[in-house]
């Protein structure tokens, strides 16, 4: 079992002119000097965030005053990639191309809530040139299991996708390109360290929190209003028992932080991988080796 330490991505680390081609005009800068009347929007190229005007205003900063004169509806598309809100994806027809400079260690890189065919990761050093290239074909062969669904079963694609073993470190810049038939999406791109808590066991399972509204009316009739839902993944893991400190001190690090958590190298096809939170933990130690159990609620 593994987690994905996130780093927050900053206008240090998403050059605001070079980052990335999504553009950030999704509406027009906010003004002091424009005067708006409800229902305007506007953006805030400090914050990357999308405002809505709640009653008409002239000279009122977004930024500061939420919930009376403005409405906060969410991240510009270019930054909706890093926003932690998968359901809520950055969307663009052709490729979406970001440019990362971390400043820091990482080596890995997961996409959530992907609609698209292939990644491309290019980490470039500014001595060394180019020392990693990798294009994955994200095609999902789960539905493919016999000669007939081979044959017949329509060519879908995987929704989520993780690079690790990625050589980031201060100064490398990571060029990360998404690139699909038609209109490309992602809903989060997480970039961290890498770190080990144990190994996966039998047990571990998977499942979904669906925020759907389910009802009947009076008369029986089923009422369904479809929502998001949220991935769930309870892990099932040992640890040697000396190295308890350390994957509680990597918990405690995360404790209100979204991370991913994976089950391990050449496990997607089992479903575990999730970008979410964990509930609290508690782990009995014995002499030698340990149990762990961690439920982990992914994010929307």
């Amino acid at each position: 079992m593994r987690v994905v330490e996130p780093i927050s991505v900053t206008d240090a680390v998403l050059d605001a002119s070079t980052g990335s081609n999504i553009p950030e005009d999704d509406h027009a800068e906010w003004s002091s000097g424009t005067a708006y009347v409800v229902g305007d929007r506007v953006i805030l190229a400090s914050t990357h965030r999308i405002y809505e005007a709640l009653v008409d205003n002239t000279g009122v900063d977004p930024a500061t005053d939420i919930g009376t004169t403005w409405l906060n509806i969410g991240a510009t598309n270019r930054w909706k990639a890093f926003d932690k809100l998968i359901s809520d994806p950055v969307t663009k027809a052709g490729d979406i191309v970001y440019t990362l400079v971390p400043g820091t260690i990482a080596d890995a890189i997961a996409f959530f809530g992907l609609n698209a065919s292939s990644i491309r990761v290019v980490c470039t050093d500014p001595t060394d040139g180019v020392i990693y290239d990798v294009t994955r074909q994200i095609v999902d062969n789960s539905i493919v299991f016999d000669g007939f669904s081979y044959v017949f079963e329509p060519v879908i694609y995987e929704t989520q996708e993780i690079f690790t073993g990625l050589p980031i470190y201060t100064g490398v810049e990571v060029e990360i390109t998404i690139s699909s038939g038609g209109t490309t999406a992602v809903g989060q791109i997480v970039l961290g360290r890498d770190q080990v808590l144990g190994t996966t066991m039998p047990g571990t399972g998977i499942g979904i929190e669906d925020f759907s509204r389910k009802e009947r009316d009076i008369f029986g009739n089923a009422v369904l209003v479809e929502r998001p839902f949220a991935q769930t993944t309870d892990f099932q893991f040992t640890f040697p028992t000396d190295g308890a400190r350390r994957v509680a001190g990597i918990l405690a690090r995360l404790r209100a932080k979204p991370a991913v958590y994976y089950a391990g190298d050449g496990t997607s096809m089992f479903g575990t991988t999730i970008y979410g939170f964990y509930r609290d933990f508690s782990i009995p130690l014995t002499t030698t080796i340990s149990f762990g159990t961690l439920e982990i609620e992914g994010l929307t």
